[in-house]
């Protein structure tokens, strides 16, 4: 053991008994011990680890006295208390007494680490107990099932094609199912728990990371029942189909980093332009906001993306997909695949570009980026349509300007970059 370790090891435990004892003076409740219990336990701790290290006799020992200890006094709070005793002080020092051999026996980042979450969580109450309030209960059942699906089930699932044609093998379906279900899943919990209550603006944008399709027909129609906000509903629109530049790079990036390099540029340059645009639209002058009849539906979002109908949804148009790209190439070679990725832009592209990008995938590097950007144009494209069929006012002539413009600047891109 050097000094370091038991400078950090008083340090960390001393840090853990100052938030530990503010804590129970805030909330009013005595726990077994205050800010000198907490170093005191460390070193005893670390001190009865030293003489045994290697069979933990002593040390053992010591735990199971702080347990009766703790036991002892929980029994005698109990009778005299009207209310349970707080579990917090003697959780804490648990953690007081094993970080000793954890100081020594493993790196540093793992006591700082564990620590520090522990005074996080500590001081975090209020905010914890407000979270567990307003989270429903099927949303956390929901999340169970998919974090099932994804530690037990996934890891499991065969890595050999199973089908001749269809070119991409159970795991890598369910891999990509697990990355974009996750990150529409953090645009989800931040466009229902973090953006300010009325701010129609924020969460259309994150909205339009989940999906941007379903942000743009929401936003139409808001701008058709609403009047004096369509400077705001435009450049809403507009940076919720940019998004959709990011939300790809991401999925490339995680699941094929070295397309995702070839890639980036255009959909970077794409994303800054549609960023630009849509700035320049909401600072255009304009008539001041008034409020007017809100439209149906309060989400950009169309329900949570972990539930199981959804990934099996996105799992199948995967392996659809795929046999349908593969078979195209097959049978038409290179303009096939680019006709089909005019026509698959009318639907979800994502499902797409991975059976582009996949593994083991035979067709060509340029066709992938090239498929890549005329499938995103045509999606586009698609957007715009849906504009003129649910805003019906030529105030969303901005947004559909602008749609127009990244679709054609898509497919310039790919002349320039000569993909």
């Amino acid at each position: 053991m050097s000094l370091f370790h038991f400078l950090l090891l008083i340090g960390l435990s001393f840090f853990l008994g100052l938030a530990v004892e503010e804590v129970s003076l805030q909330e009013k409740i005595p726990g077994p011990g205050g800010v000198r219990t907490f170093p005191v336990l460390s070193l005893v701790g670390l001190g009865f680890f030293l003489l045994d290290p290697r069979y933990l006799s002593v040390f053992s020992v010591g735990l199971l006295v702080l347990g009766v200890w703790l036991y002892s006094y929980f029994r005698s709070e109990a009778a005299t208390r009207s209310h349970p005793p707080s579990m917090v002080s003697a959780v804490s020092s648990l953690l007081a007494y094993l970080l000793g051999p954890i100081v020594i026996r493993e790196p540093s980042w793992v006591s700082i680490a564990l620590v520090v979450s522990s005074v996080f969580f500590l001081g975090t109450r209020e905010k914890l107990h407000h979270l567990a309030e307003s989270v429903p209960i099927h949303e956390l059942l929901t999340a169970g099932k998919f974090l099932l699906l994804t530690g037990i089930i996934f890891p499991l699932l065969p890595r050999e094609i199973l089908l001749p044609s269809v070119p991409v093998t159970p795991y890598q379906v369910w891999k990509a199912v697990v990355v974009v279900s996750s990150l529409s899943y953090a645009s989800y919990l931040a466009q229902r728990f973090l953006t300010p209550r009325g701010s129609d603006f924020l969460e259309a944008i994150l909205g339009g990371f989940y999906s941007s399709t379903a942000a743009t027909i929401l936003l139409s129609r808001k701008g058709h029942f609403q009047t004096g906000r369509e400077r705001e509903i435009n450049a809403a629109i507009i940076l919720a189909n940019s998004l959709m530049y990011i939300r790809i790079l991401l999925v490339l990036l995680l699941l094929r980093p070295a397309i995702a390099q070839k890639i980036g540029g255009p959909l970077l340059i794409l994303f800054g332009l549609g960023v630009l645009v849509g700035g320049i639209v909401f600072r255009w002058k304009g008539r001041a906001a008034s409020s007017g009849p809100d439209t149906p539906g309060k989400s950009g979002s169309s329900g949570n993306p972990l539930e199981l109908n959804s990934a099996l949804f996105f799992a199948l148009s995967y392996v659809v997909i795929s046999f349908l790209t593969h078979w195209v190439h097959g049978a038409f070679g290179v303009s096939g695949v680019y006709v089909l990725a005019g026509v698959v832009g009318f639907t979800d592209i994502v499902p797409f570009i991975l059976s582009l990008a996949h593994p083991g995938s035979a067709i060509p590097l340029h066709v992938i980026l090239v498929s890549t950007m005329v499938a995103a144009s045509s999606n586009n494209i698609l957007k715009g349509i849906y504009l003129l069929i649910f805003w019906r006012k030529k105030a969303g002539l901005p947004s559909l300007l602008a749609l127009g413009g990244l679709s054609a600047g898509g497919v310039l891109l790919v002349f320039l970059f000569r993909m």
